[in-house]
């Protein structure tokens, strides 16, 4: 499967620019059975570039397969960091277009973390729509409710005075469709807020971050790709800003009637992001290079080496060094991700306290956002291994 034309715009002047090689199709499908996790499909990630509008996408995306209905797990709200980082922005948001006593839609609402939240702080009627919402994962509140449904034009019916779509677009392959059903539901009411949250694509560029591209991700915008995609299927950007060291890109839009010509500060020239991805090309192999030599080392020297943070990033790292054997366990503190089984990669899932016997030397963060908390649930426990942030 191989698509030739741009998602975001529908050009066809799009060229692949760096590819991974058999990587699981999925990364946060919990899976009971080691050998149902290994006979999870492998395919390549092509990494595509658009000349036109500056989008990147894997171009050899299956879009025929059940991602989400599985039994998909993305909380997380186990953190304290991410629970405070959350709440945060949360509340900026609420204060600065007074969503308060509001009626509020989340599109992708995972567990319901978010809309519940949004609803508590600025005591607004939230409805969560997504497949893989699992009843009991958040606090009760008789002013949210959910639908266990793929959203669709037909939830246009439902009142909304702001839609939220945090962690989703970039799991969307035809994103200026996606975007076009949105603008179709809000129809003619322009006090619409959207309020989207995504991975920046230049931050992965900029230091190849490769543990963060991963078969689930099929799509990957930067400011200027998602400035571009919202203008063109009628919206325009309010603000945009980054956020959790410079990984999330929050945009926040409204409908217009008339195509906006509104252009944000933060985005870049195509061009330039161009210049980023034969930057990427340059060092990516520099980059995967030096953890190899590295965990080889650590193999030599019968290191305990452990992976602390479970999903896509883990799957994302381990797909380029499973191979060297010398990751055994990956931490999690999601207790719903413990004793599940890595898709494609066959590690089970552990919880914190199994290191207290393991005692690792060293443990790599997939986000050193937490490093201070791990740090802290290591010295809690005894131990004092080498940190490696990612």
């Amino acid at each position: 499967m191989k698509h030739t034309i741009c998602p975001n715009c529908k050009h066809a002047d799009i060229e692949d620019f760096f590819v991974i090689k058999d990587a699981p199709v999925h990364s946060l499908v919990t899976i009971k059975d080691y050998q149902k996790a290994m006979e999870v499909p492998r395919k390549d990630i092509t990494l595509t570039f658009c000349n036109n509008c500056g989008f990147i996408f894997n171009s050899t995306f299956d879009t025929t397969l059940d991602y989400y209905t599985q039994g998909y797990e993305d909380q997380q709200g186990f953190s304290p960091t991410f629970v405070k980082f959350l709440t945060g922005v949360t509340q900026k948001f609420i204060d600065r277009y007074s969503i308060k006593h509001k009626k509020v839609i989340e599109i992708g609402c995972g567990k319901g973390d978010f809309i519940s939240l949004i609803s508590e702080l600025g005591h607004n009627s939230g409805i969560g729509i997504d497949p893989a919402w699992v009843p009991g994962r958040t606090k009760e509140n008789p002013n949210v409710r959910f639908i266990k449904e793929f959203y669709s034009e037909k939830h246009g019916e439902l009142e909304a005075d702001c839609i939220s779509c945090r962690h989703t677009l970039e799991h969307i392959h035809d994103t200026y469709g996606f975007m076009e059903i949105i603008r179709k539901s809000v129809k003619e009411n322009e006090n619409v807020v959207l309020f989207f949250e995504v991975p920046s694509i230049v931050r992965i560029l900029k230091i190849q971050a490769f543990w963060d591209i991963f078969y689930e991700h099929c799509t990957y915008l930067s400011p200027g790709s998602m400035a571009r995609l919202f203008r063109a299927t009628g919206f325009e950007i309010l603000d945009m800003y980054l956020e959790y060291d410079n990984q999330y890109l929050f945009v926040e839009a409204k409908p217009v009637n008339r195509p906006s010509n509104k252009i944000h500060e933060l985005e870049e020239p195509v061009d330039e992001l161009k210049a980023l991805t034969k930057e990427f090309v340059q060092k990516i192999n520099i980059q995967l290079g030096e953890w190899r030599k590295r965990l080889l080392k650590y193999k030599k020297e019968n290191k305990k080496v452990v992976i602390w943070g479970g999903g896509s990033k883990s799957v994302g790292f381990l797909t380029q060094f499973d191979d060297i054997g010398v990751i055994d366990h990956v931490v999690d503190i999601n207790p719903h991700m413990q004793g599940n089984y890595i898709p494609g990669v066959g590690k089970q899932y552990v919880g914190p306290d199994f290191l207290e016997a393991y005692k690792p030397d060293i443990v790599i963060i997939m986000n050193s956002v937490y490093i201070e908390e791990i740090r802290k649930m290591l010295n809690d426990r005894g131990l004092d291994p080498e940190l490696l942030g990612l």
